[in-house]
């Protein structure tokens, strides 16, 4: 099973999927692997078994996982939903982008916002 603490803001289902879903790009879950059962995982976090079934509903419909009936929920392979994500992330980019430049930051700004995060996110990888 995988931890995680539930805080306040986003709805719960948004936490659950966004760990997930964490959990299954960094390879910390792998293809073929067996998620916990809804009722387990309800259990645990102390919530709604609806919830859970809503996350792994959504979490199934971007490609992450699918479902076997009445065997349970499986991590899908990569490339079944890698594209599909580099797609999403790309146009939250962009969005971002616009955004910003709405706001009144330059181009220059921007880039340097870029190269920060990607020198941070290498750091953590070692």
């Amino acid at each position: 099973m995988f931890s995680m603490k539930l805080q306040g803001g986003a709805p719960i289902h948004e936490q659950l999927r966004e760990r997930i879903t964490q959990l299954i790009i960094s390879g910390e879950m792998k293809e073929g692997e067996k998620l916990p059962a809804v009722r387990e995982i309800a259990k645990q976090l102390t919530i709604n078994p609806n919830t859970v079934q809503k996350t792994y509903v959504e979490l199934e419909r971007q490609g992450l996982i699918y479902s076997v009936p009445a065997k349970g929920s499986y991590v899908s392979p990569r490339a079944k939903y890698i594209n599909k994500l580099n797609q999403q992330t790309s146009e939250t980019f962009a969005e971002a982008v616009e955004a910003a430049l709405a706001l009144g930051l330059s181009e220059e700004e921007l880039l340097k916002i870029v190269s920060e995060v990607s020198q941070n996110r290498g750091d953590l990888s070692k």
